[in-house]
């Protein structure tokens, strides 16, 4: 009240309610910082079906062309810090199997052969906890996750 006995409004907010506001925004905040990070693992992980669905298609193609599967080392060698790096042109094989993903990749990508069939094989592991993902193909199975290690 002023001095004449009009009530004016209030302006700003109580500690209590400020308190408040900070507690909500703490509780929501706890519940979607893991959320997040397990959304970016498997954004991460994403890459590996794709690509492995890629080979699969080249290798196909390159068995119409010349009647024989291509073997093909895994590529790129392991990194323990998980990051994307480059695929550098491939190695050899990649490069006369005619494939190349775009831009950088975390996974290590390889194909197995035997006299009537091919295998490819994606690995990826992007939390660091030694348990890979592993992709396969064959070329009558698409891409098929086959462990459940790195499921959020």
């Amino acid at each position: 009240m002023n001095l004449a006995g009009i009530k004016t409004p209030r302006k700003g907010f109580t500690l209590v309610e400020l308190m408040i506001v900070v507690a909500i925004i703490g509780v929501l905040a706890s519940l979607a910082i893991p959320n997040f990070v397990e959304m970016q693992y498997r954004a991460k992980r994403a890459e590996a079906p794709a690509n492995v669905s890629g080979i699969k298609t080249a290798a196909i193609a390159y068995e119409s062309v010349n009647d024989k599967f291509l073997r093909v080392k895994a590529h790129p060698t392991s990194d323990p810090d998980k990051k994307a790096r480059s695929w550098k042109g491939g190695n050899a094989d990649f490069i006369e199997l005619g494939w190349e993903p775009d831009g950088h990749v975390r996974g290590q990508y390889s194909i197995s052969t035997s006299k009537s069939d091919f295998t490819v094989n994606g690995v990826i592991d992007v939390d660091n906890d030694q348990n890979d993902a592993v992709y396969t193909a064959t070329r009558s199975i698409v891409p098929l996750f086959l462990n459940n290690n790195d499921t959020y």
